[in-house]
């Protein structure tokens, strides 16, 4: 897990999701999910992205902020400041 702030002050905590050896594929989401995902959350905004780059924990945190603005946006609680100056 890492925690990085982007150039607009979000903070946005980072980790990867991964399913286990047993669990079955995720029906509820694409295809391209099935095999895991970076996940990108802020307070208000949640952000997928697939494939999980390698050695994304090693990266500086205008990478992981670059990484993230590549994301998909998910499901969200509430709609953000964050997401308009974004989208």
């Amino acid at each position: 897990m890492r925690h990085f702030t982007d150039s607009t002050g979000v903070e946005w905590t980072v980790f990867e999701v991964k399913r286990s050896e047993m669990q079955e594929k995720w029906s509820y989401l694409p295809a391209e999910y099935g095999d895991g995902w970076l996940c990108f959350e802020s307070r208000m905004s949640k952000r997928r992205l697939t494939p999980v780059p390698k050695r994304w924990r090693d990266a500086a945190d205008d990478d992981l902020e670059r990484m993230m603005r590549r994301a998909s946006s998910g499901a969200r609680r509430t709609a953000g400041v964050e997401d308009q100056i974004r989208e």
